[in-house]
């Protein structure tokens, strides 16, 4: 493979791609942890509920051990391809732009913007309102007790979250920069959250928890029996509180799991703006250090969460999410670890300092949304699959401008969709857009293991770039040890997407989902294809560039 100085001048739309290396490896370690959200809830119910007898804290540990080949593949790619596009240039130069562009486009690009919509949705319903429930409560106001119920409506969902996708533009556009002086602080917000989540549950004994549930309860004008009348329509409902241990569902927690975790590589995307992004330590630091560290944090709220509410009680709160148990929710909040660590604490320095926390790791989750996926979007634009202006870079701020214009303007209608829409089945039951929240973890799944697959292949389709890389030293019996890791990676993601696409306790086997996930596919690979013919016609190759490393 040529080098990027032996380019001819009209493969890209420009020599520099105009972004700048402002972001050290510390504080891509840190971007990559709250990226793969403390806060994400799903697991501690979506697992009790749908997934009787499995365990928890194995489930999550083994989602960690699967993911780590994953990581390492990327650790090898970022330092061979150290270029802002991530998993765009990484496919592009191994497996070819029509298969990079279609997958990540679909699976990356345009299956994110439910991750805007879903950052809304974890401000208003996890940060917001716990704020403004947890203070009615121990304040006897009522009035902040009404405002936490409508953070939980349609209406306040969806003006929470384009406010916040809103902000997280301004900030962006005025320079990286700006957004990594922030993240220090929501780095620290969080971990205070995180932290007195854990506390608060750990110190809490057990015996004590039916008490100061209905205790909350009473507060906010519910059942002054709560935690009673919610095991007894539990078991009414004919859910199992008490059921025997389960490999397989522990093994299917796993994907649930994954949904967090995988993201432990997102730092790739903006590798243009890592100081020192070509370093194999560094690099096995900011992606491999950062799923382990986020693993061993989330495996950890698990068991104590567990300790402290018993394991009946978990099935009880699980039930509330999955099978609809209204009496096993808090007046319609779901019983999520921060709600049940308010709850029990009934102290609101404890319902600050988690609801902040709550509230500044979802404004983050729109950050990184916009910051992937403009870089993404750059990159493409510099290979001519998008139009040229998507990828001007401001002179004066160093930030892809129009390109997180675009990105807001585009997660509008789904942020409308996520809040509101819903189509009635065959049956006459209703499925509605939420339902997808784990297929934007099957589709950027399926981006991931093409990614681990370009790894494995990279000493063979991009033999020179490879030779180059630091990391093209390491091998094992001869082989590349990146041969080997994206290999195991390729296997254990395809496994991960199999699950979704088979197993309906994952949320993805409905006719929508079908229809949303092919449909995005189909509408990239066009995209594609045509773009291709007009650049032809006009006497522009694009395959040309994917044989060129991306400029700097």
């Amino acid at each position: 493979m040529a080098t990027a100085t032996a380019a001819a001048p009209e493969v890209f739309v420009r020599k520099s791609s105009g972004l700048v290396r402002v972001m050290s490896p510390s504080s891509a370690f840190v971007y990559n942890v709250l990226t793969m959200g403390l806060i994400f809830p799903w697991t501690y119910l979506w697992a009790p509920g749908a997934l009787p007898g499995g365990q928890l804290v194995w489930g999550i540990l083994l989602a960690v051990v699967l993911e780590i080949p994953i990581a390492l593949a990327y650790v090898w790619l970022s330092t061979a391809l150290p270029r802002s596009g991530g998993d765009y240039v990484f496919q592009s130069r191994v497996l070819g732009g029509g298969i990079a562009f279609t997958l990540v486009m679909s699976g990356f690009v345009i299956w994110i913007l439910q991750w805007v919509a879903l950052s809304g949705w974890l401000l208003a319903y996890l940060g917001l309102a716990p704020l403004f429930l947890g203070l009615g409560a121990t304040l006897g106001n009522a009035g902040m007790i009404e405002l936490a119920t409508w953070f939980t409506t349609a209406n306040g969902i969806i003006v929470t979250s384009i406010a916040n996708a809103l902000l997280a533009l301004l900030i962006l556009a005025s320079g990286f920069k700006n957004y990594v002086r922030l993240q220090r602080v929501m780095w620290i917000a969080t971990l205070l959250a995180f932290g007195t989540m854990l506390v608060v549950l750990f110190t809490t004994n057990a015996a004590d928890v039916p008490g100061a549930l209905n205790a909350f309860s009473t507060s906010i004008g519910g059942s002054a029996t709560f935690y009673q009348d919610a095991v007894a329509a539990t078991t009414a409902a004919g859910v199992d509180t008490n059921p025997p241990f389960s490999l397989l569902a522990t093994l299917l927690i796993a994907p649930i799991a994954w949904t967090s975790l995988q993201w432990a590589t997102y730092s790739t995307q903006q590798n243009g703006e890592i100081k020192d992004a070509r370093s194999f330590r560094n690099q096995a630091m900011i992606i491999v250090g950062a799923l382990v560290v986020t693993g061993i944090l989330l495996a950890t709220l698990a068991f104590v969460l567990e300790r402290a509410v018993g394991t009946e009680f978990l099935y009880v709160a699980g039930a509330g999410y999955w099978s609809l148990v209204g009496e096993a929710t808090l007046s319609g909040f779901y019983l999520w670890p921060n709600i049940l660590a308010i709850a029990i604490s009934a102290s609101p320095l404890v319902i600050l300092l988690i609801s902040v926390g709550f509230i500044l790791n979802s404004h983050q989750i729109v950050h990184n949304c916009y910051i992937g996926m403009t870089r993404v979007m750059v990159a493409m634009s510099l290979d001519r699959v998008l139009p040229e202006l998507v990828s001007r870079v401001s002179d004066r701020f160093h930030t892809p401008v129009n390109a997180h214009v675009i990105y807001f303007l585009a997660s509008i209608p789904v942020i409308w969709l996520f809040n509101t829409f819903a189509v009635t089945n065959a049956d006459g039951s209703t499925t509605s857009w939420t339902s997808l929240t784990l297929g934007v973890t099957f589709a950027c799944g399926y981006v991931f293991v093409a990614t681990a697959l370009a790894g494995a292949l990279l000493p063979f389709r991009a033999k020179g770039v490879y030779e180059a890389s630091p990391g093209s030293k390491f091998t094992i019996a001869g082989i590349p040890t990146v041969t080997i890791v994206g290999a195991l990676g390729f296997i254990a993601g395809t496994i991960f997407l199999v699950l979704f696409l088979t197993n309906s306790q994952l949320g993805l086997t409905s006719q929508l989902a079908y229809t949303v996930v092919g449909g995005i596919l189909v509408f990239s690979a066009l995209w594609y294809i045509v773009t291709k013919m007009v650049r032809r016609s006009g006497g522009i190759n694009v395959e040309y560039a994917f044989k060129e490393i991306p400029p700097e």
